[in-house]
């Protein structure tokens, strides 16, 4: 009976320490584990925290890093300092320039003058324009070229503008003649002139200026009344001369 009883205590004896050794081991199993997962995560967060730190060092010596050194700083900044123009501070002790005289009036320019009449008379015989006329002297249909003025022998006659003398010379129809070049392609004639004209090749005249005088010395018309042949030529047309002369 003793024995018995001895037994079971023993067993229960041996249970508990069994039990004991069961829940060591599994403590120790549960402790290893532990251990283990906390050195790894230790250790992913110490690599996490280095990679951080690292990243933050590269971008903080970046941003630090000068793109510029101090000196071209200062160049730049004083170029655009000097691009800028600067304007001057009024002076509370500035005036008005003083006011400058008046000025001479400026001369008065007067308008060309307009060409006239190589004498004051009748117009007796007009330009053609190309159209044929019979001549009162020869009988002859032709053109007649200018127009003619009836003037008293001996009347003077004058320039219709500004010019130069081109030819002085006599014509065996048309008599004594002067020509004048005005210098504007235009060529005015002067026919049936006395012998004795007031100018030579190559002479100047002025607007109105006296040239000669009548002298009926136009056989080709000799048979009108007394007047003078006054003809106008632009280039080598004879255009007609009191057109010419209104302006037309």
């Amino acid at each position: 009976m003793n024995n018995q009883t001895n037994n079971e205590t023993q067993r229960k004896r041996y249970g508990q320490l069994g039990f004991y050794a069961v829940l060591a081991l599994c403590s120790a199993m549960i402790a290893a584990a532990c251990w283990f997962a906390c050195t790894q995560t230790t250790d992913d967060l110490s690599m996490q925290l280095e990679s951080a730190l690292d990243s933050a060092q590269q971008f903080t010596a970046a941003e630090l890093q000068p793109t510029e050194s101090p000196t071209e700083r200062i160049r730049e900044t004083t170029a655009r300092e000097a691009a800028v123009p600067v304007m001057p501070e009024a002076s509370a002790e500035s005036t008005l320039p003083p006011t400058q005289p008046a000025t001479e009036p400026a001369a008065v320019v007067t308008a060309a003058k307009l060409p006239v009449f190589p004498v004051k008379g009748e117009q007796i015989a007009a330009f053609s324009g190309g159209e044929l006329v019979k001549s009162a002297t020869t009988g002859v249909w032709q053109t007649h070229n200018g127009m003619d003025i009836a003037c008293e022998a001996g009347t003077e006659i004058r320039a219709m503008d500004a010019g130069v003398v081109s030819a002085v010379e006599e014509d065996p129809l048309w008599g004594v003649c002067v020509t004048i070049d005005h210098q504007n392609g235009v060529f005015s004639r002067y026919c049936s002139l006395d012998a004795d004209v007031a100018v030579n090749t190559g002479d100047s005249v002025s607007h109105g200026m006296v040239i000669g005088k009548a002298g009926g010395t136009a056989d080709i018309e000799s048979a009108m009344d007394s007047h003078i042949h006054f003809e106008v030529m632009q280039g080598e047309t004879y255009i007609d001369p009191a057109a010419y002369i209104a302006g037309e």
